[in-house]
């Protein structure tokens, strides 16, 4: 049963594992990058040390209007997951973590294309009251299920072109 952290972006409902996040912080000034790929959103001190913050739905393929103003959040990712570098990612929303049985986990196929479907592990079917997935009469929204290892390693590949 994997414990996700469920965020918001662009009024989509998003997850990530848990335990790749070191920590959540209100959006702080940008400083932008000169040079730097459009999902790179900027730099921005956090308790001294100089993080890096990406516009993951640059990444994803998420409409947007580009990298925002920092208004949201950002999920900031433990060093083991990021090459000991300061690694996070801005969002709109932090909403909650919840244990999400694997039976609420509609798998995704490998053969996906487009690069939002790469990084989709799954689609979690979340109930809006109790967090219990099959429960009639009950509304449920859906939410993709990121897989922000795949996509931190792509974020390094890109880097080293």
């Amino acid at each position: 049963m994997p414990n996700i952290l469920e965020f918001g972006l662009d009024e989509n409902f998003y997850a990530m594992d848990i335990h790749l996040t070191r920590e959540i912080v209100e959006a702080l000034p940008l400083t932008p990058i000169p040079r730097t790929p459009g999902y790179v959103a900027g730099m921005t001190n956090i308790r001294g040390e100089i993080t890096t913050i990406i516009a993951i739905g640059e990444l994803i393929g998420e409409k947007s209007g580009g990298p925002r103003a920092a208004s949201g959040k950002f999920i900031i990712f433990v060093p083991d997951a990021t090459k000991r570098e300061n690694i996070g990612i801005m969002v709109d929303e932090v909403y909650n973590v919840i244990d999400v049985p694997d039976e609420a986990i509609e798998q995704m196929g490998n053969g996906s294309e487009g690069a939002r479907k790469s990084f989709i592990k799954g689609i979690i079917r979340v109930s809006d009251d109790s967090g219990e997935a099959e429960r009639p009469g009950v509304s449920q929204r859906l939410v993709l299920y990121l897989d922000i290892e795949k996509l931190i390693t792509h974020l390094f590949e890109m880097a080293s072109r």
